[in-house]
């Protein structure tokens, strides 16, 4: 359901860029289209073999080699365009806040992330998600606050619920709690489902 909203969101937030031409509309037609793909992906995978991220990582007994391989390249997947998709869409929010001038710490985590263990990598993924989500909502309510309120409260209160979502999903993921996963994902769905509102309603959600 969250891979469907994302692209659904993604290809209203496309429809809408067309016609106000807003940089966060890009940003987030682009990086909900990635959300959506690499969820589909995980969901995908999950259904068939049974296992979630969390279960996984947990080293469940009784697992096939074919079906762990199979679940953490699609959890990998996934956690991987999340960052990246996160990523574009904090640059445009930061290029809509401080102009050409933002840091690159941001890429540079996302770079450094390939390089640890697999389990550490999934708690680096969150864990960088959730910095470019603080970003995100810090960036929405620099705007929100700013001249003639630059980004829709819908759009803001989509975000906070995402930002929400993840900080479950990371402590979720640090002590393996498939009912804390189950809460975040939810959250996750909520924030999607903001958005996806709001976009369908084609109103601006930044600077042009």
């Amino acid at each position: 359901m969250s891979a469907l909203v994302a692209l659904l969101t993604s290809y209203y937030a496309y429809r809408a860029n067309r016609f106000v031409s807003s940089s966060v509309l890009w940003a987030i037609s682009i990086g909900f289209m990635l959300l959506g793909f690499g969820l589909v992906v995980d969901a995908g995978t999950s259904l068939i073999s049974g296992r979630t991220l969390v279960e996984i990582t947990g080293r469940t007994a009784g697992e096939s080699f074919s079906d762990r391989v199979l679940t953490l390249f699609a959890s990998l997947t996934y956690l991987t365009l999340q960052m990246v998709a996160y990523l574009i869409i904090a640059i445009r929010y930061g290029r809509s806040t401080y102009g050409h001038q933002l840091s690159t710490a941001a890429p540079a985590a996302v770079v450094a992330s390939t390089l640890v263990s697999l389990y550490a990598y999934s708690i680096l993924s969150y864990f960088v998600t959730l910095i470019l989500l603080a970003l995100i909502v810090f960036q929405g309510l620099l705007l929100r606050s700013g001249r003639a309120g630059r980004v829709s409260g819908m759009v803001l209160l989509a975000f906070i619920l995402i930002f929400a979502a993840h900080c479950v999903l990371l402590v979720s993921v640090l002590v393996l709690g498939p009912g804390l996963f189950l809460i975040g994902t939810a959250v996750q769905f909520l924030g999607f489902l903001s958005l996806l509102i709001f976009v369908v309603r084609s109103e601006v959600v930044g600077p042009r």
